[in-house]
């Protein structure tokens, strides 16, 4: 057996309380958190990912808890959230509904905490991807100090990132990590040497990306998949937060880093991959590198981006070999038709290549949705109107997204107005007036609108969808289905603004 003197005789400089300490264990966890809705791409858990890697290649033993993924249940409405009770219908659906359950996504904060403390680990971090979610994080910081307040808590994600102060005034989170993960949460493992197990100094290089992909659906049809390959955006639309996390600067994952976690996957099954970048078409050449990689390795793969990509970056020919490589469907993202509200947005617009782009993807047979802002802070109800009749008279299906602040933004830099209401107010799903330029019953308008005007694109309908569509068509108003028990019957959606959705009618 060779002697601790002749390891040191051969020049390895090893610090030998590494083989003799206990490994610290971490437990990484999305809290739950209550919306009226979530999405699968939404709960892929990326930066969590990253992080638990970090905290691996560092020394750490991890368990990565994923709340939301993990059943729900309905809540009453939030207080904060009062302004929409004249809105919702108990037990609406249909193709014209606004939302009508508030529910909780994931085990209340006290049960989630006992099941983070059940894992006995030596720290918690907690990631809030979403600053409308960070008074859940806050609420399970607060349940896992009543339960057991020697744990340390952290808080790291966007929705952290662009507000620390939020968080650093909560006395349930001991320290924030901001930024990305790569640079922010060494540098604080460093800073902390109780928490730091490395034995490697050169674990993590500056610059460097770290990758994650997770398989967010599985089912006899094959896998799907979510992932990002970039971070940082150099454009500046105004109502855009990847800036105040991922900075300026559009970087990449190395091709070969992504493909050598790809091989965890077997090549003779369906996969679909979603990348949820905000712009990876900024490095078109990549991008299509990238993908025809992939489809050279497993031929059953097709592609989608349901974050949206910027028409104005996609030709022709783009289109084609897009298509040619897999994507099935394409979400692109307009904004606005508004000049004046693009301008003042920092955003450019062309409605004449929109077009042009829109109707290459039928004659290929490719569907497509086209977002717009409702809420931004010169709209009118007659821009809004104006969006979803252009829209309407597309090849496309139509995203209406709510517009909500994130702190940092262009007119949303003064922090007192967060601090003073619930986070939950910076969803999208809360129609709140942030931007003062719609009320709360314009937008919900428009919502149901641009549901209505999809619900008219369908091929086939049931007996009492035709009834809806007939009813609306003949009476030119709108209207929705209520549900109790088996029975269900045709009402009219109350807080309507009467004047936009006449407005609309008239035109139409």
């Amino acid at each position: 057996m060779m002697s601790v003197s002749n390891f040191m005789k051969v020049g390895l400089n090893i610090n030998f309380s590494q083989f003799y300490m206990k490994k610290l264990k971490a437990v990484i966890a999305t809290p739950s958190f209550s919306d009226f809705y979530t999405t699968t791409h939404r709960l892929s858990a990326l930066g969590e990912r990253i992080a638990e890697k970090i905290l691996q290649r560092r020394g750490w033993r991890t368990r990565l808890l994923h709340f939301p993924r993990t059943g729900k249940q309905v809540l009453p409405l939030l207080p904060a959230l009062s302004h929409l009770e004249t809105f919702l219908i108990p037990g609406e659906f249909g193709p014209t509904a606004f939302f009508s359950k508030y529910q909780r996504f994931g085990p209340s904060p006290e049960d989630s905490a006992a099941i983070i403390l059940n894992e006995k680990p030596d720290a918690v971090f907690l990631s809030c991807f979403a600053f409308a979610y960070a008074d859940d994080t806050l609420s399970l910081a607060r349940h896992l100090k009543i339960q057991r307040p020697s744990v340390p808590v952290y808080a790291g994600g966007a929705g952290v990132s662009v507000l620390p102060e939020y968080f650093q005034a909560a006395d349930c989170i001991d320290a924030v990590i901001t930024g990305e993960a790569e640079k922010s949460l060494p540098t604080f493992l460093k800073e902390n040497p109780a928490l730091d197990n490395s034995i490697d100094d050169c674990l993590d290089s500056p610059g460097r990306i770290d990758f994650s992909i997770a398989m967010t659906r599985s089912s006899k049809k094959g896998r799907w998949l979510t992932t990002t390959l970039s971070r940082g955006c150099p454009q500046k639309c105004q109502f855009c937060a990847n800036h105040l996390t991922h900075g300026r600067v559009f970087r990449t994952v190395p091709i070969e880093t992504f493909l050598s976690t790809l091989q965890a996957f077997p090549k003779d099954v369906p996969m679909h991959i979603n990348f949820e970048d905000d712009n990876l078409l900024l490095d078109k050449d990549y991008f299509l590198a990238i993908l025809g990689t992939i489809k050279n390795q497993f031929p059953r793969v097709d592609f989608s981006a349901e974050n949206g990509m910027d028409y104005l970056l996609l030709d022709v020919n783009t289109l084609d070999r897009l298509i040619a490589l897999g994507f099935r469907q394409f979400n692109l993202s307009m904004a606005s038709l508004s000049t004046s509200i693009l301008k003042d947005s920092h955003r450019r617009g062309d409605p004449e290549h929109l077009q042009e782009v829109l109707y290459h993807l039928r004659r290929k047979n490719i569907p497509s949705i086209t977002y717009f802002i409702c809420g931004l802070k010169k709209d009118t109800a007659d821009s809004v109107i104006e969006n979803i009749g252009f829209l309407s008279r597309q090849p496309t299906l139509m995203g209406i997204s709510l517009f909500y602040p994130v702190p940092g933004l262009s007119g949303f830099r003064d922090a007192q107005p967060f601090f003073k209401s619930d986070s939950h107010l910076c969803a999208g799903s809360a129609a709140f007036p942030w931007s003062g330029s719609l009320t709360t019953a314009q937008m919900i308008t428009a919502f149901r609108l641009t549901r209505y005007i999809n619900f008219t694109q369908k091929k086939d309908y049931q007996p009492h969808e035709r009834d809806l569509l007939t009813r609306i068509c003949n009476e030119r108003k709108l209207y929705s289905f209520q549900r109790k028990g088996r029975q269900k019957w045709m009402v009219r959606p109350p807080g309507l603004d009467r004047d936009m959705e006449a407005a609309f009618f008239k035109n139409r």
